[in-house]
């Protein structure tokens, strides 16, 4: 399971960075795919078949990353638009926020929900379970592509940084100092020491970055420098959190659905909805806070 998991691991981070390499594009495209099997994945949980999960995976996602690329390829050009045009992309930029404003905010009555049914479990109705598999993946996906296009890819590497070591470092706390099960109806394994350790250590490493790595662009180093570190434990705090509604959300799902992993794409880790659970809220919500604080709204 081991060997699995590493060597499932090696080639995804190979794929990763040869897309890279290979321009914007193709990254976003790679990342794409990624996301849109993460949506079929979910839209499975909803009771749909596997077929028709695909089929509508496939429109939403390909409609969404298609008009994305055609917006790219607009930009490219955007110097020579007239001035009716550029106020069209104004618009469409503020309802492209605004669809992500939604989604966090909707991320954020999950969480609400999610820390009151801990104890009880968190039945969902298969039309919600369905609805979400189809609007949420999508923001994820283009708060993705957003952050790399506005802020650039040392800011998102930060961003995944902050799931990634919010969830390896709770594993390894809560397998070794976890006594206070935080969510046994949901998530059983995960406590509440895990918990502070993963926030904990999120935050540390942040300030570590912001305060000795300041030539690199990361999100807890734009923070700090513009808000100061009380500012980065919130955000932090926040963000975290996020990452593990999102676990809990998709935990959630397959105990109602009496499966173990979304899918056996990903051989010793599941599916791409079980890798990319966690993003789901922490990349539109960490892409509006760094739009917040680039515009001075949150300064």
């Amino acid at each position: 399971m081991l060997k699995q998991r590493v060597i499932t691991a090696i080639v995804l981070l190979l794929i990763l960075i040869v897309s890279y390499l290979m321009g914007p594009v193709v990254f976003a495209g790679v990342m794409a795919v990624g996301f849109i099997l993460a949506q079929w994945e979910w839209l499975k949980l909803s009771g749909l078949s596997s077929v028709a999960s695909g089929v509508l995976a496939l429109i939403v996602g390909g409609t969404v990353s298609g008009t994305a690329y055609l917006a790219y390829l607009d930009l490219q050009m955007i110097h020579e638009a007239a001035r009716e045009y550029q106020m069209l992309y104004a618009n469409l930029s503020g309802i492209f926020v605004m669809y992500l404003a939604v989604i966090t905010l909707l991320w954020v009555g999950i969480s609400i929900r999610v820390y009151f049914a801990r104890q009880t479990g968190l039945p969902v109705n298969r039309v919600v379970v369905g609805i979400t598999g189809v609007f949420f993946p999508p923001a994820a996906w283009l708060g993705f592509v957003a952050m790399y296009a506005s802020f650039g890819i040392s800011m998102v590497i930060s961003l995944l940084a902050i799931v990634w070591v919010a969830d390896i470092m709770a594993y390894f706390t809560g397998m070794a100092f976890g006594k206070h099960r935080m969510s046994p109806a949901i998530s059983p394994k995960k406590s509440w020491e895990g918990v502070a350790g993963g926030m904990l250590s999120v935050i540390v490493l942040g300030l570590i970055f912001a305060w000795f790595v300041p030539g690199v662009k990361t999100v807890p180093g734009v923070i700090v420098e513009s808000m100061g570190a009380v500012a980065w434990l919130i955000v932090a705090f926040v963000l975290v959190s996020l990452s593990i509604v999102g676990d809990l959300f998709e935990s959630a799902l397959k105990r109602q659905a009496g499966i173990k992993d979304s899918s056996n794409l990903l051989p010793g880790h599941g599916g791409f909805y079980d890798r990319l659970d966690a993003m789901m809220p922490t990349l539109p919500a960490g892409f509006l806070l760094c739009v917040l604080i680039a515009s001075g709204t949150l300064g």
